[in-house]
């Protein structure tokens, strides 16, 4: 198993983006799952977790390893993090945007890989300047989200997140990492060594709101 790093772009496996089908969005905006940041790792002690059903031979009913994984809830106007283990996700690596053609009145669906391979190249703001304006790393990937009705904008569904301003900085502290089995320590979880505090409008609450996250969910500002 080849776990996920801080800051890998995951979604759930049930992501219609990843139908091999050359084909937009079918279901409603509501019911496509978000792309998340995982901003920690956690790992079961394989001793302990029970993994696999006492009733049902080979019923696998858990995992090892699961993260701490974050998406903005764009209704809300304020983050979410929500455990998840590792068998129900997927990178987005393997997300398949399609472009819609038309010749002779001919609509046809091809895929288009360069969205993929742009947030690749992103630059990730490793040099923290106070008041600076930064992205969220998934930003475009939700906004270029393509749906086969009219009415893509339905209140409730959305993940996008506005721009922040850089406005704190901290060093995580690297305590309770390991436990320890027999002789042998081994890893606990995963978490970031720095994070930033952003500042956006919340506009529900009509409020400025504030949060830290880890530095490698944000990147330079991009053209949209």
């Amino acid at each position: 198993m080849s776990e996920f790093k801080i800051g890998a772009i995951v979604t759930l496996k049930s992501h219609p983006l990843f139908s091999v089908t050359p084909q937009k969005i079918k279901e409603l905006p509501a019911q496509v799952p978000p792309l998340m940041l995982v901003k920690e790792v956690i790992y079961e002690n394989a001793d302990k977790k029970k993994v696999f059903s006492d009733v049902i031979v080979n019923a696998q009913i858990a995992d090892t390893v699961k993260y701490i994984c974050v998406y903005f809830n764009a209704n809300k106007s304020e983050f979410v993090e929500k455990e998840i283990y590792h068998s129900f996700l997927e990178s987005y690596l393997k997300l398949k945007y399609y472009k819609e053609l038309e010749k002779d009145r001919v609509k046809t669906f091809v895929l288009n890989k360069t969205l993929i391979d742009e947030v690749i190249t992103y630059t990730k703001v490793d040099t923290y300047v106070y008041g600076k304006r930064v992205q969220f790393l998934t930003k475009k990937l939700e906004h270029r989200k393509s749906y086969d009705f009219t009415s893509e904008r339905i209140p409730g569904s959305s993940f996008q997140t506005p721009d922040f301003i850089l406005s704190g900085i901290k060093n995580e502290e690297q305590k309770d990492l390991f436990f320890q089995e027999g002789n042998e320590s081994k890893p606990k979880r995963k978490i970031a060594e720095q994070s930033y505090k952003v500042m956006w409008f919340n506009h529900i609450q009509q409020k400025f709101s504030e949060q830290y996250l880890p530095k490698e969910f944000f990147v330079e500002g991009l053209e949209i």
